[in-house]
């Protein structure tokens, strides 16, 4: 079934696996076009597009989390027909877990792994206090001063107008975002980290733990806060790497959620 909400490149021949790719603020589902050239054969990329961005600039952004993910939800739960991992980066991180819940609680869906990049955990405030009141060209200028866009954005002034609205629209969603608790996610969870973000650090991340029953691993990559837009960071072929299958784990048959969360394991990938 066709929906504006996913984008899909180059379908894998042997379709065993897809990868559900959740996009930063501000960004789109375009970013993860070429994932799947360096991903294992037999991985199929399902890139999340919220609306009022790339191809659905003429489209309203998301007014709420809940907004953004009843549409994920409802897209994914009628392509999902294989195991899945869930990647989202910052924002994206959010809404690739919020998803995968309602995915897992009310279609028997759960993820093999989530994947949460770049992201404070769910319980944390997600809103930024210093970007309350900014005007265009001071929002723009902090965006850029901490990597999470490239610096060259700041002499383009018809890609900034083209960026404010999905950018501004997705602040105010993660600004509005209240996490309900809940059963963790019956799945292993990675969170990954990039070694120059100066807006992240290692406790940040190890938030997530509380968030799987099946245990966390921390991994770090060279690169700032967009590491993952970065092609030597080192994430892909990590992510290729998590090709293989959990064990008898289908969209389906994964056991309901346990109480408590799992071990912390870290590895950093070498700069």
């Amino acid at each position: 079934m066709s929906t504006p909400w996913l984008m899909e490149w180059l379908a894998a021949a042997r379709p065993e696996r897809l990868l559900v790719c959740c996009h930063h603020a501000g960004g789109g589902a375009g970013q993860f076009r070429r994932w799947r050239e360096r991903l294992a054969p037999g991985t199929t990329v399902l890139a999340l597009q919220l609306p009022g961005r790339q191809s659905r600039w003429d489209e309203p952004v998301p007014r709420s989390m809940e907004e953004a993910v009843t549409g994920a939800f409802e897209a994914l739960r009628h392509r999902i027909d294989r195991p899945y991992t869930v990647f989202g980066h910052s924002m994206g991180a959010l809404v690739g877990y919020e998803t995968a819940r309602r995915l897992g609680a009310e279609a028997g869906l759960w993820p093999e792994r989530l994947i949460a990049s770049a992201s404070l955990p769910p319980h944390r405030p997600q809103g930024v206090p210093e970007l309350r009141g900014l005007d265009d060209a001071g929002l723009i200028g902090y965006f850029v001063g901490n990597g999470t866009l490239p610096g060259w954005v700041a002499d383009d002034p018809d890609l900034q107008r083209l960026l404010l609205a999905p950018l501004r629209g997705d602040i105010a969603l993660c600004d509005g975002y209240r996490h309900r608790p809940g059963p963790p996610l019956p799945c292993p969870i990675t969170v990954c980290g990039g070694l120059d973000d100066t807006g992240l650090d290692a406790r940040d991340l190890d938030g997530w733990r509380a968030y799987g029953s099946a245990g966390c691993e921390r991994r770090m990559f060279r690169g700032g806060h967009l590491f993952h837009l970065e092609p030597d960071s080192g994430l892909l072929p990590f992510l290729a790497s998590l090709a293989a299958p959990v064990p008898s784990a289908t969209p389906a048959s994964l056991p309901a959620p346990a109480t408590g969360p799992g071990p912390v394991h870290l590895q950093e990938e070498p700069r």
